[in-house]
């Protein structure tokens, strides 16, 4: 990556319209926490909003009051990983009780992810990743009528049937020695 520091991501800003509803969605059904609220400015800007779900982090998510009603968002995607199938069941079942529209559960070979829209239609990614490479853009909705098992089973032999296949730590590999 030439002379650059190593970097990760440290957190998203966005633009919205409803600050209120936006953030009972994201503590009630994406459970982070508001660790500060106020105005911008000296008291005389938008209100912004700082989240976060790791106390690590004061916020990986801070909503700006920037946004006007009608305007649409630029957001392609916010998605946040997870560290096993079941807890990507997990949310798709919190997003369904929630009575969220949109929903679309989708297996990428590389990543089984869960995709829904939040109040102002940003739309939200909660995945996990396997250990299996294939080439993207994949795209094959998953039956959660199936056990995780069924999933990860036919998500595993579609990966070993394509013709782009390699284990994630080959591709992982090929990536460090890259230039690119």
């Amino acid at each position: 990556m030439g002379n650059l520091p190593e970097m990760s991501l440290g957190h998203l800003g966005i633009d919205v319209i409803n600050v209120d509803k936006m953030v009972e969605f994201y503590t009630d059904v994406l459970g982070f926490k508001v660790t500060d609220r106020g105005r911008a400015g000296g008291g005389k800007g938008p209100e912004l909003v700082f989240f976060s779900r790791n106390p690590e982090e004061h916020h990986q998510i801070v909503m700006a009051a920037t946004r006007s009603d009608g305007q649409r968002t630029t957001i392609n995607q916010i998605s946040f990983r997870v560290n096993n199938f079941a807890e990507v069941r997990q949310v798709y079942n919190k997003v369904v009780e929630s009575g969220v529209n949109g929903i679309e559960p989708v297996d990428h070979g590389l990543a089984l992810s869960v995709y829904f829209p939040d109040p102002e239609g940003n739309r939200i990614e909660v995945y996990v990743a396997t250990p299996w490479y294939v080439a993207q853009p994949q795209r094959e909705l998953i039956d959660f009528n199936k056990s995780d098992e069924e999933i990860l089973k036919a998500c595993e032999q579609k990966c070993y049937a394509d013709p782009t296949y390699q284990p994630m730590e080959e591709w992982k590999r090929e990536f460090d020695e890259s230039n690119f």
